[in-house]
């Protein structure tokens, strides 16, 4: 993004830097090259030879299935979808105890490329072929990446599965191969020895007798892929194993030293063995008894506590960032919302610490807290003191952050009451529903946890109690598509599945006590609807029930959850799992307004349903929230929900017709039966036009007449008039602090037409609609204006919205990073987030309900930095785009996009999209649309359609049976048998 000022000034800043878990932390994107290589190792989307290609294009997210082309994808892509991956990175054993280096050499570089081409010319368009190599066989092996013939030796062999494990003997990777990628090495190759020395540093070894997975990603940092020059101490295995050592510039010292001075490793020959909990127990109690003999008439410090833990409740959910972590069953996080709180806090701390000197006399006791100076950024964290390792050194851990070392004594000041009353931000959690391999966590399993949630945003939701940890799932919300972090261990084989505590397992472990987690959140319920495009898309609906054209409910005819997946088949068999449930619990329930529960309807069957109001005589009014209708049933025929049937979204829309209004202010029976007339039993195309405490604003079309239209020419009804559109003049005179939610479409820029640029993709909703950012020169100063337009207006407290905003619409969004607000567009809603993309900047989050304000008019006077955008031929576009082939658009857009803006609609910029690969491109317009009429969802809506054209059977007597959707003598299925009667 071309900006023209510091973005400090007006940007959404990220939250505040945490501290590492020890010197040398990288960002888990680099920690794993597939080419463990340290010295002159190969960055890690080269070949392995170096730049030789075989012209081939690879998959973009799993990064193993070869195209020819983009078109060639894109045919494949229905069936490669079901199996394709993420990538994940190889992850060999790699550590201080063994690792490859390359000689630096003119004469080494051209031998191992002239071996590499050889190996291409003679293997490279050959034929596969069965090839049974023995143990220890250099063979001809096909790298799984680029698809080149390297030279490999045979680790393992396995006859019965046809795979080896083969050792790139010229770099030093590992991978099993099947027998079909092996050949014979070629009598013509060089008979070179291997060009990837193996090494070992020299006189250390493990501290605890292995190498753990935060030195591997330590010393990967100092070394890999950097010039070094190496030592040869020792000679082992023949020469084989080469004892090294080199000296790090950066550090002014050894390799072998920093590992020694870190504690990651003991000099070679001091004996080590691993030590087991009376050990550590026998360790801390003779370190307390040297504190107390050492500590006579010093300040021990025993007033400072340590704070109370964060409260959390089962159920809650909240974004994250992880500050440390052992292991998938010992992981510590923040909560992202309490960022500018932590920082406020470290401001404390250093003013605090600015203005104490540090004393002689302080020596706090262990349990103790204090302010610790941590050694990798020189700053003041609340440490809690663990243990006293020597008379003057002393082991904390940042109560903040979940990390621990080792200080001196002089590092350490006194803390004050005040820096005492915030709660301990790090949260202790379990990763759910995994186990290890073997009887501990591996060294590759938690790199590779440390590579998927590091240095990122992730979703946490807490769903029990483990060892007083907070039992939770893990989801990283910024990959496309979502990943959870559980499943993707198990996937990956880096863990095992493991079976959940059940709802009493975490009762009778949180009614123990000395937990962070709130009992009373255990019973707390989440669900979700179903929910209508709101882009301008268009849609089938057939209604369930209907009051009045002012509110009726009905099904969304194209959405995967009905018609493929949820439908009339789904519904039944959770009407099957809900009589179950409601014959065995026994449980006296009080039902909640507003809170879902199970319903016993006059047909003697339980049904999902929302409770609307409790009378004082015993019944209760209830919507069942899978048909729509509504009536009043005792309260002893009500049953607390299991959160399990709760899964699938509530399948009844709410909606009301736009655009018309009742004639005298009431609905007549006349408009009603017309309106029934018009759309009971019959497929009707829909567009959303609003959204509001009613439901969803929809325009519907019967056929190709407006059904709006038909009543007003009947004079049923009226248009929806001027009192309303008065009411809004008014309040958006009144001022800013009055100003209502502004509708769709919001005002968009205007791309130039017929110039190309390289788009710089915001969000993505779908092919017809999503956002790119300004090409354009930022006029600076016009934009700051704004952002403090903004901030004033937001400071003044304007009303919240009191309903969910629709998709598309403006508003002011709090930033999480620096609780600052700004313009934002809404992508998506849930009961209780929205997802925005910020106009001005191009980022997006997902905030809480409560961190949306509606926008004035006034503040959208200059233009958002972001464009309104479709792919040109939104004519042939779908209502519902299959999701197969929303994922290949955003796979597209991901590749080096080139567009030019066809025309500008008012609303929309209608691009054409072309994607450059090498020497040539493709149209992206073209590949969409030709996707779209290959998918089997768009095939399966179009037959659908044809059988669903023929006059429903029945009708009439649906239509007078479902004249009132109260009436206790009809069935909660309502008129949805009728308009589903018609495709039998």
């Amino acid at each position: 993004m071309n900006r023209g000022f510091s973005p400090s000034l007006v940007r959404p800043n990220l939250p505040l830097r945490r501290p590492a878990t020890g010197p040398g932390t990288v960002s888990p994107r680099h920690i794993a090259p597939p080419f463990h290589n340290i010295g002159t190792c190969l960055p890690q989307e080269q070949n392995l030879a170096n730049g030789i290609l075989d012209g081939t294009l690879r998959c973009t997210r799993c990064k193993t299935t070869c195209y020819c082309s983009v078109a060639c994808q894109t045919e494949d892509w229905k069936a490669h979808r079901l199996i394709c991956k993420p990538y994940v990175p190889d992850n060999s054993t790699r550590n201080p105890g063994k690792f490859f280096i390359h000689i630096q050499s003119k004469e080494m570089t051209e031998t191992l490329r002239n071996i590499t081409m050889e190996l291409q010319k003679t293997y490279g368009s050959s034929h596969a072929v069965e090839y049974k190599p023995e143990i220890w066989e250099i063979c001809a092996v096909r790298f799984s990446l680029d698809q080149n013939w390297y030279r490999g030796e045979m680790m393992s062999v396995d006859l019965d599965r046809q795979t080896a494990k083969a050792l790139y003997i010229d770099f030093g990777n590992e991978e099993d191969v099947t027998f079909d990628r092996l050949r014979p090495l070629p009598a013509n190759i060089d008979t070179a020895p291997p060009f990837a020395l193996q090494c070992r540093v020299a006189g250390v070894t493990a501290l605890m007798g292995a190498w753990s997975g935060e030195c591997a990603i330590a010393v990967r940092h100092l070394v890999a892929g950097k010039n070094l020059t190496f030592t040869v101490v020792e000679s082992r295995n023949s020469s084989t194993l080469l004892a090294v050592d080199a000296h790090l510039s950066a550090l002014g010292k050894n390799l072998s030293t920093f590992l020694i001075d870190q504690g990651y490793a003991v000099k070679e020959h001091t004996p080590t063995k691993p030590r087991t909990e009376q050990d550590i127990t026998a360790l801390m109690t003779a370190s307390f008894e040297n504190f107390k003999r050492l500590s006579s008439g010093k300040n021990e410090n025993t007033e400072a506590q340590p704070p109370e833990p964060l409260t959390q409740g089962v159920g809650d959910t909240f974004t994250a960032i992880v500050t440390h972590l052992q292991s998938p069953s010992e992981i510590i996080c923040q909560k992202l919302e309490n960022a500018s709180i932590i920082q406020q806090l470290q401001m404390s701390l250093r003013e605090h610490c600015a203005k104490t000197q540090s004393s002689e006399d302080f020596r706090p006791a262990p349990g103790t807290v204090c302010c610790s100076l941590f050694s990798e950024d020189k700053q003041w964290y609340r440490a809690k003191v663990l243990a006293y390792s020597s008379e003057d050194r002393v082991c904390v851990g940042y109560i903040d952050f979940g990390n621990s070392e080792e200080v001196t004594l002089n590092h350490l000041r006194p803390i004050s009451v005040d820096l005492l009353v915030l709660a301990t931000q790090a949260i202790p959690c379990n990763l759910a529903g995994v186990k290890p391999t073997s009887d501990t966590w591996s060294d590759e399993a938690v790199l590779m946890l440390k590579h998927l949630v590091c240095n990122r945003f992730i979703k946490v939701e807490i769903l029990g109690q483990r060892d007083k940890m907070a039992l939770v799932s893990l989801v990283d919300e910024s990959s496309d598509p979502q990943i959870n972090i559980a499943e993707l261990l198990v996937t990956t084989g880096y863990a095992a599945v493991d079976n959940m505590e059940t709802e009493e397992d975490a009762r009778e472990g949180l009614g123990s006590g000395n937990t962070a987690v709130d009992t009373q959140a255990l019973n707390k319920l989440q669900w979700s609807c179903v929910e209508l495009p709101i882009d301008g898309q268009k849609v089938v609906l057939v209604i369930s029930v209907l009051e009045t054209p002012g509110e009726f409910y009905c099904y969304n005819y194209n959405s995967e959850e009905f018609s493929f997946h949820m439908s009339m088949h789904t519904l039944a068999e959770l009407s099957s799992a809900l009589m179950k449930h409601c014959k065995t619990a026994r449980t006296s329930f009080s039902p909640v307004v507003g809170e879902p529960c199970c319903a016993l309807y006059s047909d003697a069957r339980w049904y999902r349903a929302m409770v609307q109001s409790v009378e004082g005589t015993g019944k209760a009014s209830v919507c069942f929230v899978d048909y729509g209708n509504s009536c009043e049933v005792e309260v002893g025929h009500l049953r607390a929900i299991h959160p399990s049937m709760l899964k699938h979204p509530f399948q009844a829309i709410r909606c009301w017709l736009a655009g018309v209004e009742p004639v005298g202010g009431q609905w007549s029976k006349e408009a009603v039966q017309r309106f029934r007339a018009l759309c009971v039993g019959k497929q009707l195309n829909a567009r959303v036009l609003s959204i509001t405490e009613r439901g969803y604003g929809v325009e519907l079309e019967c056929g190709d007449h407006s059904v709006a239209a038909m009543i007003i020419s009947e004079q049923l009804a009226q248009p929806f008039g001027q009192e309303t559109r008065a009411a809004v003049q008014t309040a958006s005179a009144s001022g800013p602090a009055e100003a209502a939610p502004v509708q769709m479409p919001v005002p968009t820029l205007a791309l130039p037409c017929n110039e190309t640029f390289q788009p710089q993709v915001a969000a993505v909703v779908s092919p017809s609609l999503f956002f790119v950012m300004n090409p354009r020169k930022v006029n600076v100063e016009a934009l700051q204006a704004v952002m403090k337009d903004v901030a004033q207006y937001c400071s003044r407290g304007p009303q919240a919205n009191q309903s969910t905003p629709p998709h598309g619409a403006a508003c002011c969004a709090q930033f999480s990073g620096d609780k600052n607000w700004y313009r934002a567009i809404v992508l998506d809603t849930t009961s209780t987030h929205v997802s925005v993309v910020y106009a001005d900047y191009g980022n997006t989050e997902r905030v809480p309900l409560s961190s949306i304000l509606p926008i004035p008019n006034e503040l959208l006077q200059h233009p958002l930095q972001i464009a309104r955008c479709a792919l040109s031929g939104k004519e042939c576009f779908p209502a519902m785009w299959p999701p197969e082939v929303l994922e290949l658009f955003k796979i597209q857009l991901s590749s080096r996009v080139q567009a030019s803006v066809e025309s500008f609609d008012g609303v929309f910029n209608l691009l054409m999209l072309t994607q450059h690969t090498g020497q040539w491109g493709s149209n992206i317009n073209t590949v969409i649309l030709g996707a779209v009429q290959k998918s089997p969802i768009r095939a399966g809506i179009d037959v659908l359609a044809q059988v669903t054209q023929a006059p429903p059977q029945g009708q009439t007597q649906a239509s007078s049976a479902a004249t009132s959707s109260t009436d206790t003598g009809k069935t909660p299925l309502g008129l949805i048998g009728t308009a589903l009667g018609q495709s039998e």
